[in-house]
């Protein structure tokens, strides 16, 4: 009989605890954090039509996406991210809902690319969206939400927050006259720190002069003074996408000064439906961001007819639970939890020892039962296992509706009824 191969696919991997447990904890706190601020969640599907992710998605992701034709002939996706889904939703669902509407979602993603650290071609986010608010007030709640799930997990002081803004290139992009296609294509370059070849592309299409202003920018790009300067003369609009990133930055400085702030004008995200304000998390050694996010107010009126300004956030749950490992402090998400082996000595006995454990996991405290016939073996693996108690049960007990108590760490033993154990601190 031949043998299946049991290791996953290149790229996936089994969650075992505790990094099983610690996604979870994740995304508790991020849903608890979620719903606090008033958001709703929703749950788009997995497998979606290629063609809501081809339209807007990026050249990076398209080229990495899970793409095939399902048994009717349709070309479909694994959904690369989330947020092209929930601009779907909200055609589809949500346009008569007052806005602004607040979702937020907790879902597994796919890539077909390079494994690399912190880096899987299945991957879980976690993030939110804010649909039908233009002013920059959405923009900072988005990043204020990020910034205090961070605080929650004890990690803010070990984040970067990167802050730049799509707008003032789309700006500069348009008003010379660089078609869409192009300008996605420069996009994508910068983001894959490709500024030269930026350049070069501009230079060949004749787009000499942007060129030169594009090169201009990134000398001073930590520089926002600077960079108005540059764009007063040439753009308005521009120079007021740069006021945004200042006035952005001042708004979460004075709101939490011990987050790190980055201003780089020269920053660009994978995403081609960014139209303005962009930021990532970093964490200064760690080889990938952690989270990251912006403003896409073109996206819903691309797949639709309706125009709906949208900002919003994804935090990469698996990067987080690295970096938090790699910084040592992952244990503090998951509290120990006392722990007391319920040991019965007969298979008969096991009714009893359901109500035993029905009143030890109503305090608080992991009991699973375990059939023993030899007690001090039992015993001795279940010191190793790191048990607190041990909680045995056998005929005496069973008649008495008591069991008797061991406390494993202090070396004490005692018998208790069952009343007293529903009652004693443990």
């Amino acid at each position: 009989m031949a043998r299946i191969r049991l290791e996953p696919l290149r790229g996936f991997r089994d969650i075992l605890a505790p990094e099983s447990l610690l996604l979870t904890r994740l995304a508790e706190i991020f849903r608890q954090t979620a719903e606090l601020h008033g958001y709703e969640e929703v749950k788009p599907p997995t497998l979606e039509r290629f063609e809501i992710f081809a339209l807007k998605s990026g050249e990076e992701i398209r080229k990495t996406m899970y793409v095939f034709r399902d048994k009717a002939g349709r070309e479909v996706a694994l959904r690369p991210e989330a947020t092209a889904s929930i601009a779907r939703i909200y055609l589809r669902h949500l346009r008569g809902r007052p806005k602004p509407l607040r979702l937020y979602y907790v879902v597994n993603c796919f890539r077909y690319e390079e494994p690399q650290r912190a880096r899987y071609r299945e991957f879980w986010q976690a993030g939110i969206e804010i649909l039908g608010e233009p002013s920059l007030a959405a923009d900072f709640e988005a990043i204020k939400m990020l910034l205090v799930f961070y605080d929650k997990i004890g990690f803010l002081e070990n984040i970067r927050l990167k802050l730049g803004t799509t707008k003032l290139y789309r700006t500069l992009f348009s008003e010379h006259g660089v078609p869409e296609g192009l300008q996605d294509h420069i996009l994508h370059l910068m983001d894959k720190g490709l500024y030269s070849e930026a350049l070069e592309e501009l230079r060949n299409k004749n787009y000499e002069r942007l060129a030169d202003i594009l090169a201009e920018i990134w000398k001073s790009k930590k520089e926002p003074e600077k960079v108005r300067e540059i764009v007063s003369g040439i753009s308005p609009i521009a120079e007021g996408a740069v006021k945004e990133v200042q006035q952005l930055a001042e708004n979460i400085t004075s709101y939490n000064s011990r987050v790190q702030l980055d201003i780089d004008l020269s920053f660009a995200r994978g995403l081609a439906y960014y139209t303005g304000i962009i930021y990532e998390v970093k964490v200064p050694g760690f080889p990938v961001s952690i989270a990251g996010g912006g403003r896409y107010d073109s996206l819903v009126k691309l797949y639709g007819d309706e125009d709906v300004p949208g900002t919003g956030f994804a935090i990469g749950l698996d990067r987080t639970m690295a970096a938090l490992q790699e910084a040592g402090v992952a244990g503090q998400l998951l509290p120990r939890r006392r722990r007391a082996a319920v040991l019965i000595l007969d298979p008969s006995l096991a009714s009893y020892a359901a109500k035993v454990q029905d009143t030890l996991v109503e305090k608080g405290i992991v009991a699973p039962i375990m059939r023993t016939e030899k007690l001090q073996k039992t015993l001795t693996k279940i010191v190793k296992q790191g048990y607190d108690y041990a909680v045995i049960v056998g005929e005496k007990e069973a008649s008495s509706s008591t069991v008797t108590l061991k406390d494993i760490r202090n070396r004490e033993q005692r018998r208790v009824t069952l009343e007293e154990l529903r009652s004693i601190k443990l």
